[in-house]
């Protein structure tokens, strides 16, 4: 009877299992527009956010 349980369609869609990538895509976006920003005006840590974010975005 478990098995029979486990197969029984409870919808007619497929649901994909949560992901992390989203996630951390956006905060790559995040750091590296405020990183640019800093960057821009002469803050010091704008040029190494902006790389972080930047390399976080090529990763995903």
């Amino acid at each position: 009877m478990k098995l029979k349980a486990k197969m029984v369609q409870r919808h007619p869609f497929h649901l994909v299992d949560p992901s992390p990538w989203p996630l951390v895509a956006a905060l790559g976006g995040l750091s590296s527009t405020f990183g640019g920003v800093l960057f821009m005006h002469n803050y010091e840590g704008g040029g190494e956010l902006l790389l972080l974010g930047v390399l976080t975005i090529s990763y995903v």
